[in-house]
């Protein structure tokens, strides 16, 4: 128990001296594991889609979705314009999938889906932009499936 103590001591206090020295905050975060500049740097092979919404209209109905699908938020900033989600079911747990939202114009944004896991990444675009097309009006809502009655007593 002291032991671990011990060695917990100097990480905090590196940490929070870093914190102190500009450009800690960004070591200090990737440290603890919320750092995004990972996902940054991976939208070079993100998987795109650009929508003739405005910029509010996508992120707030991103956000909705991701909600109602019952996916982790894990991190988000409306205003720097990225939500990172973990959960995505056949993934690892804590895999970190960022959504980046790219104003384009007053009426245009554009969304970028990236992760490490390409898998993690294919299965979020696939589930956000079909619900995003369904929220907007550009594709037909999902059937409902209705589940068979037991007429047994």
């Amino acid at each position: 128990m002291i032991m671990r103590f011990i060695l917990i001591i100097p990480i905090v206090l590196l940490c929070s001296s870093c914190a102190v020295i500009n450009g800690g905050q960004e070591f200090t975060k990737t440290i603890w594991g919320s750092s995004t500049r990972v996902l940054e740097q991976a939208r070079d092979t993100a998987i795109t889609k650009t929508y003739d919404k405005p910029y509010w209209d996508c992120v707030r109905q991103s956000i909705d979705i991701l909600k109602d699908q019952k996916l982790v938020i894990f991190k988000k900033d409306e205003v720097r314009g990225y939500v990172v989600v973990m959960g995505i079911k056949g993934s690892v747990d804590t895999t970190e999938v960022g959504v980046f939202f790219d104003e384009m114009s007053d009426e245009q944004t554009r969304l970028q889906i990236s992760s490490l896991s390409t898998n993690a990444k294919r299965k979020l675009a696939a589930l956000l932009f079909h619900q995003l097309d369904i929220a907007f009006g550009l594709a037909p809502p999902d059937p409902v499936v209705e589940e068979p009655v037991n007429d047994r007593k």
